[in-house]
């Protein structure tokens, strides 16, 4: 019997991105992005995910479709049953989420409560945790410090030299500036994502406007994959080549969901 592995990989969103939740709130937005049931921080559900790095597969690995069913699995089709994959594929969580901020125009945002679950998770499932813990709260962690008061949208921060946030690598995006809120603006910040109008036209003319939530750009999720030793070092090449994004989600003829996945490296 193969041998399974669970790696860890950072999602860093390059831009804008709208995994569908199906869900409307019946009066300001149509369509909402998938949250967590529990949390009710944005994520991205393991179905999603699968199905977005399967169909990034099949483009890639067109004449090999055999080893593409080996990986995720065989579709029910032509009355026959659908098979599972060698591989196991675990949703997405939040691990920061950018906050707009006079102090270059945002900050990556985590909150303690994030940092406890975000550990407790990946010790779990790794026997590794991924952040290092940061008693002050409502700090902004960087260097040098910034001549005037800080404000992520309307709350003030204090200031602290920069930090490392993380125990491991694999992402650089924590290495100039990220923020420490308490867990209620967390909370708030998660909630009221950016709300983007979409119009379809006919002719010049307004046919129908609606709304949809999106999770901005810069935000970074953790997800984790079980994986046997089977070609894994080419799958596993192809989702972290360099130069490469992946499409997670809806609306990818205008550029949505374009993320790039980074290897964990623990020490």
């Amino acid at each position: 019997m193969a041998t399974t592995t669970i790696n860890a990989y950072f999602i860093e969103c390059i831009t804008n991105m709208h995994v569908g939740s199906g869900d409307a709130n019946y009066g300001v937005v149509d369509k909402l992005v998938q949250r967590d049931p529990v949390t009710h921080y944005p994520t991205i559900h393991a179905s999603s995910l699968k199905g977005a790095l399967r169909e990034h597969f099949e483009r890639i690995w067109v004449s090999d479709p055999d080893e593409v069913d080996n990986i995720f699995g065989k579709e029910a089709k032509g009355g026959k049953e659908s098979e599972s994959g060698e591989y196991k594929f675990f949703g997405a969580d939040l691990v920061a989420i950018p906050v707009r901020s006079n102090y270059k125009q945002f900050s990556l945002t985590v909150s303690p409560e994030l940092i406890k679950l975000t550990n407790l998770k990946c010790k779990l499932l790794t026997g590794k945790t991924i952040f290092n813990e940061i008693n002050k709260i409502d700090f902004l962690f960087t260097n040098p410090q910034p001549k005037y008061d800080i404000y992520l949208e309307d709350e003030k921060f204090e200031w602290n030299e920069h930090t490392s946030l993380l125990k491991c690598g694999g992402i650089n995006s924590f290495d100039d500036r990220f923020a420490n809120a308490e867990n209620d603006k967390f909370n708030d910040f998660a909630k009221n994502l950016p709300v983007i109008a979409r119009n379809q036209l006919e002719n010049g003319i307004s046919k129908n406007l609606w709304y949809e939530e999106v999770v901005p750009h810069q935000s970074v999720f953790i997800t984790y994959m079980s994986s046997t030793e089977n070609h894994f070092s080419e799958f596993e090449g192809i989702l972290i080549k360099e130069g490469q994004s992946i499409q997670i989600g809806g609306n990818a003829s205008i550029g949505y969901g374009l993320c790039k996945f980074h290897k964990i490296s623990f020490a």
